[in-house]
């Protein structure tokens, strides 16, 4: 050993003695998912490296790490280690203050059990510790969760884990449906003494013997498992004595709670208010990116720029743009949609509820709705893309046509004219004989030619680098970004489609056969608003209590998992829409008045329960955009404002915010603004006098105390 290899080596175990003697907060980041969940893509790249909103999600997991004060994180790496010590060597988290990043590798490595048997050898966990998966998002107080553990270790020694899990229904778009978790634990502790995670199962069964020795037991079947747990370094030291321990929730914990040796005990802390999501498979990956697209992330949103190497700002729909990206002509981006900086689109193409990368080059006439295209990815002219996901580098040629639920690997390259069939999975990747690696199996690629002929006529050398394979293994029914048609699932050779995002159409779609079928896409949210709009005229018509006319809409909601203010935005429409007696272009502006001012005072309880303060302001700029497209509406547009006031549907905060976005909108003329101006001024005026007469009455309360003295 040289002499300098000899002064690092000793400067480094000095460095590492320090940090032990500080008792800092250690973390350990699984690098590695161990399952095939976003095959083919990740035969190529971890999927702690996919982007999700643009970055990856490695990022999201220290980030929130960092941000809840961890100063040591530990992330342990199996499949594609290089890439991600490569990414972090080249990262923020190289050199961040206050936060050491340690990659350390098992590539033998199959299993988590393994994963943490490696950390457990490697002797660097001196105390307690968060265990995560390197694909968690998530805002919660984690110092809170801490703390709490801390205080049960205090009382009891043997309460070695703490599980976070997040309250929701057991519909929540962020819970997979491979993830079905029934907990019992003790109503007062909170201690877990039963678990069952077996989605084909449906009953639990409970133990007799349980309540002896904890008369109250709760049974919550409405929490997700975030993959958050506070350990104790005795849980590294228990998987290193038992070598069958594979999974965490599938052994371990079992393991546990069903052990009449071991003395040792789980807890469960449940969030309310937080944030925090695994993205485990295709469906979640979908979910999660909404709901960062929609803020509940925050602050963890594109528009904060967390990664400083972003410059994305927040426009009206919730569309977030980085510089200099370049929109050509009358293309139309439509609402829930990221672009990345360097992407240019083509004059007459339409983008909706989808994020699009850094660099990418879209043609004209193309339609994208609710798919991910990542960075450096080529579109041309007249191609539909329907809910799928296009890597990296990936090149789709004019006219062809990528159907629902479909996967299109790194550098993939779809010729002229080409038709995929809905949920195929293409990839690059080659199936290597001499390659000893249980996820390249022969049994899982089929060659493909997505060549056109002019391709074909070429005589070009690198032709044959065009040449893909099918991946054939199929993902469970609800592995995909939409889910596939149940019905149909069971026969093999049946085209999968899906009911909740395409109409039936008499065409057939097949790779090759050069025949286009446009008509395909209906994107949730217009059978949405349809479905909502039908709910409320029926209810009108019928005259049906307003409490039947929640529950339909409340049913709706789950079902296209939509929110609030998407409710709103589908009721108000149809609430605004005259009787058929009436006609719009006849009727005067004050008969107009009258007209909406009951019916919103009449369907006001309705719209309140779907109204949150997060959601006014956008509310407002809906109502905006329905009276730009209904010019009669345009002048009623601060009546309907003033009833939505008086009814308490938005509030004078809402209003004032509003107003102060539009004031600072160098694009708008400011229509609007004038219309309100008179109904602003008399709010602001009556907050005024509300102030000062609280002032009197503060006065008047000194007044009487000085007296009584």
């Amino acid at each position: 050993m040289s002499k300098n290899d000899k002064k690092n080596k000793q400067s480094g175990q000095s460095n590492m003695d320090q940090l032990k003697s500080e008792d800092i907060l250690q973390a350990v980041v699984l690098g590695d998912s161990f399952d095939r969940k976003f095959a083919p893509i990740t035969l190529e790249k971890p999927r702690t490296l996919l982007p999700l909103v643009n970055i990856p999600l490695l990022d999201y997991t220290l980030e929130f790490l960092a941000a809840s004060g961890v100063q040591q994180i530990f992330v342990f790496c199996c499949a594609h280690a290089s890439q991600i010590k490569e990414y972090i060597q080249s990262s923020r988290w190289h050199d961040l203050p206050g936060v050491q990043v340690i990659c350390m590798t098992g590539s033998d490595c199959r299993t988590t059990g393994d994963a943490l048997r490696g950390v457990y050898n490697a002797q660097v966990i001196q105390s307690d510790f968060i265990l995560i998966t390197g694909d968690v998002v998530s805002n919660m107080n984690l110092q809170k969760a801490l703390q709490i553990h801390k205080d049960r270790r205090e009382l009891d020694k043997n309460n070695i884990m703490t599980m976070v899990y997040k309250q929701a229904s057991p519909t929540h778009r962020t819970r997979s449906k491979q993830d079905d978790t029934v907990i019992g634990c003790n109503r007062d502790t909170m201690q877990l003494v039963c678990y069952d995670n077996s989605p084909s199962k449906k009953r639990s069964e409970i133990s007799v013997e349980l309540f002896k020795k904890h008369p109250s037991i709760q049974l919550r079947y409405d929490l997700i498992d975030c993959h958050i747990d506070i350990c104790s370094p005795e849980v590294l030291a228990l998987f290193n004595d038992n070598f069958d321990f594979a999974d965490i929730r599938k052994d371990f914990i079992h393991d546990i709670l069903s052990s009449d040796l071991l003395d040792y005990k789980l807890s469960a802390y449940v969030l309310q208010g937080e944030y925090a999501a695994r993205v485990k498979d295709l469906r979640t990956y979908h979910s999660v990116s909404k709901d960062i697209i929609h803020r509940w992330t925050f602050p963890m949103v594109p528009d904060n720029n967390f990664m400083c190497n972003s410059s994305y700002s927040l426009s009206r729909q919730m569309i977030y743009k980085e510089k200099n990206v370049k929109l050509l002509g009358d293309c139309l981006i439509s609402e829930e949609t990221v672009i990345g900086t360097s992407t240019e689109i083509g004059a007459g193409s339409i983008v909706s509820h989808s994020t699009i990368g850094r660099n990418c080059i879209i043609g004209k006439n193309v339609k994208i709705n609710g798919s991910y295209i990542w960075d450096g990815v080529t579109i041309e002219d007249n191609a539909v893309i329907d809910h799928s996901i296009i890597c990296n580098g990936a090149t789709i040629k004019s006219s062809s046509i990528i159907g629902l639920g479909s996967i299109i690997g790194f550098n993939v390259y779809i010729g002229k004219s080409k038709s995929l069939e809905p949920f195929s999975k293409i990839t690059m990747v080659k199936y290597n004989e001499d390659e000893d690696d249980e996820e390249l199996l022969e049994d899982y690629f089929e060659k493909i030619d997505l060549t056109d002929n002019n391709d074909k006529d070429d005589n070009n050398n690198n032709n044959n680098s065009k040449f893909a394979n099918k991946w054939l293994m199929k993902n469970e029914l609800h592995n995909e970004l939409v889910p596939r048609n149940i019905n149909n699932s069971k026969d093999d050779n049946s085209d999968d489609d899906d009911d909740d995002n395409i109409e039936k159409n008499d065409g057939k779609s097949g790779c090759g056969n050069g025949k286009q079928n446009t008509d395909v896409i209906e994107p949730d949210s217009v059978k949405f608003h349809r479905e909502v709009g039908d709910t409320v005229r029926r209810g009108i018509i019928e005259k049906l209590s307003l409490e039947n006319i929640q529950l339909e809409i409340n049913g709706l909601k789950f079902a296209y998992d939509r929110d609030g203010l998407d409710c709103l935005t589908s009721v108000l429409p149809v609430l605004l829409e005259l009787p058929s007696t009436s006609d719009i272009n006849t009727i005067t502006p004050k008969e107009l008045q009258q007209f909406i001012a009951g019916r919103i005072t009449s369907f006001s309880p309705l719209l309140v329960k779907f109204s949150s303060e997060d959601s006014m302001v956008d509310f407002i700029f809906k109502i905006q955009d329905f009276c730009d497209e209904n010019e009669k509406f345009k002048v009623v547009f601060q009546p309907i404002l003033h009833q939505l006031y008086e009814n308490d549907v938005i509030t004078e905060e809402a209003i004032f915010e509003w107003a102060e976005e539009i004031e600072n909108d160098e694009e708008d003329d400011g229509f609007y603004l004038k219309k309100c101006k008179g109904f602003i001024d008399w709010l602001k005026s009556a907050e005024e006098e509300s102030d000062d007469d609280d002032d009197d009455d503060d006065d008047d309360d000194d007044d009487d105390s000085e007296e009584s003295d």
